[in-house]
């Protein structure tokens, strides 16, 4: 527990609270420097600091704009009708219509925040109140990205390795629960759904993970033994996430059928389980006796193709019953395994034994 707790802690001080921290401190001694009022430099460049360089750059090219629209209304705003809550409100709908109207929804909320900020502080001549509060968002805006391209390169395989390692164990766990649950002949329970569905956001993490390295790309050079741990991670995860793909239909059937008997069920569970010993080992390992099972299910699924080729049910034309969709994917988890151990044999001998 105390390591838990440790362990948390120094997860909490990243590379992105490192660089907040900096480009907070730059904004506002910047602002300071010329004598501007630092508040909206610092908002700034805490809401715009994001993952990965790429996405600073390129967000902030239509936050820029989305700014000073912000700005302009907020001064016409308070012109019209004085410092009151119609100001508030008419400058914050505007610029969210004129965001989304001119396609700077990324800008939106910076440019929102900075129009009703800046309706307190808005008075006497109205072009200097826009100019020194555009200015100093724009310094926020600036720090930022420039902080975000030049400090801490963010290095994400390590991260996606780490979640390879968690979905393989959610896979395991998930099969484990949904194999007993059809050999029982029942629905998937409540808890296997909520963690199955948990398992699928995950992947969605991964891959969003891999989509900031590659964009980091763009910008910063990385070595050639990096760029390979990248692209075996990222192999792995597409692997992992065709596995999640085809559990996911062990979710559409509510049971099997009546004719799949005893004898298919115990295949079915020990074949289920070979795959999750697999995937369990280190390198993912296909023992000739998890062959030999998938040899069986193979041929079990071809003779129900060839003796029942047409599935037949009230009203209804079905083309794949529950028993063939079950044996359908264990076949293909099991090719995925197959490709999971050939990318780490690949790995393993280009970089030896330490991959």
């Amino acid at each position: 527990m105390l390591e838990k707790i440790r362990q948390k802690q120094f997860k909490f001080i990243g590379a992105r609270l490192i660089k907040t921290g900096i480009a907070v401190y730059v904004a506002a001694l910047i602002c300071n420097f010329f004598n501007l009022p630092a508040a909206f430099a610092v908002i700034t460049s805490i809401v715009t600091l994001e993952p990965t360089a790429a996405a600073s750059i390129r967000k902030g090219i239509k936050r820029f704009p989305a700014t000073l629209i912000g700005a302009a209304l907020a001064v016409t705003a308070v012109s019209i009708f004085g410092h009151n809550a119609a100001s508030y409100a008419i400058a914050a709908v505007f610029t969210i219509y004129a965001c989304n109207l001119l396609h700077l929804e990324v800008g939106t909320l910076v440019a929102t925040l900075t129009a009703v900020a800046m309706i307190p502080g808005t008075e006497g001549t109205y072009f200097l109140s826009f100019v020194e509060r555009a200015g100093t968002t724009t310094i926020g805006l600036t720090v930022s990205a420039l902080v975000n391209f030049s400090i801490l390169h963010p290095r994400f395989s390590e991260l996606i390795a780490e979640k390879n390692e968690k979905i393989t164990r959610e896979i395991t766990e998930v099969l484990e629960k949904r194999t007993r649950e059809l050999c029982e002949d029942k629905p998937a329970g409540k808890s296997t759904r909520q963690r199955f569905q948990q398992l699928q956001k995950e992947v969605n993490r991964a891959e969003d993970l891999a989509y900031y390295q590659r964009e980091e790309w763009k910008y910063h050079r990385y070595s050639a033994k990096y760029i390979d741990f990248f692209t075996y991670e990222n192999r792995r995860l597409e692997a992992l996430e065709r596995m999640v793909y085809h559990i996911n239909s062990l979710f559409v059937l509510k049971e099997v059928e009546d004719n799949f008997h005893e004898g298919e069920k115990e295949l079915c569970s020990r074949a289920f389980q070979s795959i999750i010993t697999v995937l369990r080992h280190p390198e993912h390992v296909v023992s000739t006796e998890h062959h030999d099972l998938i040899s069986e299910v193979d041929h079990h699924f071809w003779h129900i193709q060839e003796t029942h080729p047409d599935m037949i049910s009230y009203r209804y034309h079905h083309q794949f019953s529950k028993e063939i969709i079950v044996y359908y994917v264990i076949l293909s988890l099991h090719d995925r395994l197959e490709d999971m151990e050939q990318l780490y044999e690949r790995h393993k001998k280009k970089h030896g034994s330490s991959a």
